[in-house]
């Protein structure tokens, strides 16, 4: 297998999902993932802000990617 045709797991998630932003939400979702390990003042107030963050990304798809997809 080349160089090329290798592509990782979270790439081809990534451009599946077809996000208008797929490296922000891919920022958000790991500093979710780690927020959630580091101890905080108030618990899961800011757990609670980056998920609503990395799901509101999630759901802002690039309308020309989904305009050539087949229905």
């Amino acid at each position: 297998m080349t160089q090329s045709t290798k592509v990782s797991f979270v790439a081809r998630i990534l451009e599946r999902l077809s996000l208008r932003f797929p490296t922000l939400f891919l920022v958000l979702a790991i500093l979710t993932l780690v927020d959630f390990v580091v101890p905080d003042f108030i618990p899961f107030l800011d757990e609670i802000g980056l998920a609503l963050l990395t799901v509101l990304f999630g759901m802002w798809k690039n309308r020309q990617a989904d305009s050539r997809r087949p229905h």
